[in-house]
C-alpha cells in the first residue's frame, strides 16, 4: 500500500478539462496532448496532475495540518505539463510556494474560461529576409502577434528616421 495521496481519476479527469490540458505555468502554458500521426485512435499526452502540497511526508510542501483527504482533493491539484511538473518539486519545492501553485490555478482557470470560444491567437514563423527603406519609422520586419523567428532569418531596414531591423509591436 502506498504512502502517497493519490488524486481519484475522477478528480484528474476533471482538472484536465478545467485546465483545458494546457499547462497552469502562466511562463509556460503548452499544450499537454496532441494526436499521434500512426494512429487515429491514439494521442500523445504529457500533462500531470500535480500536488500543491505533497502526496507524503517526505514531498515537496508538505503540509502536516491536511488530512489524507484533504491531500488528494482537487482543491490540492494544479494541471501542468511534464516538464514544470518536475521542475516545480526541484530543491523539495523551495522555488515554488503552495501560495504561488494555487495562484497559478487560479489566474489559469480564469484564462481558460475568459478564452472559450476564443481563438487565443496562431502563432506565426517569419523566416527568410525582410528588407525595407523609406523615411519616418522604418522597419525590416513589424511582428504584432506571437511568432517564432526561424533560424537564419534576416531583417534590414534603411532609410531617415526611426530605423530598426525588426519591430515588435
Amino acid at each position: 500500500m502506498s504512502n502517497r495521496d493519490e488524486f481519484p481519476a475522477t478528480a484528474i479527469k476533471a482538472l484536465q478539462m478545467r485546465a483545458a490540458f494546457i499547462c497552469s505555468n502562466p511562463e509556460c502554458r503548452c499544450l499537454t496532448i496532441a494526436s499521434s500521426k500512426e494512429n487515429e485512435t491514439d494521442y500523445i499526452y504529457i500533462g500531470h496532475a500535480s500536488h500543491i502540497t505533497a502526496a507524503s511526508k517526505s514531498g515537496p510542501r508538505y503540509d502536516p495540518s491536511l488530512t489524507s483527504e484533504q491531500r488528494k482533493d482537487i482543491s490540492n491539484a494544479i494541471f501542468l505539463c511534464a516538464s514544470c511538473a518536475a521542475m516545480i518539486d526541484k530543491n523539495q519545492g523551495a522555488d515554488f510556494t503552495a501560495e504561488q501553485l494555487k495562484t497559478w490555478k487560479k489566474n489559469h482557470e480564469f484564462w481558460v474560461r475568459e478564452n472559450l470560444n476564443k481563438n487565443t491567437g496562431v502563432i506565426t514563423e517569419v523566416a527568410g529576409t525582410h528588407e525595407a527603406s523609406g523615411i519616418g519609422d522604418v522597419a525590416g520586419l513589424r511582428i504584432s502577434k506571437s511568432a517564432k523567428i526561424r533560424p537564419g532569418t534576416v531583417a534590414r531596414a534603411t532609410g531617415i528616421g526611426k530605423i530598426s531591423g525588426t519591430s515588435i509591436e
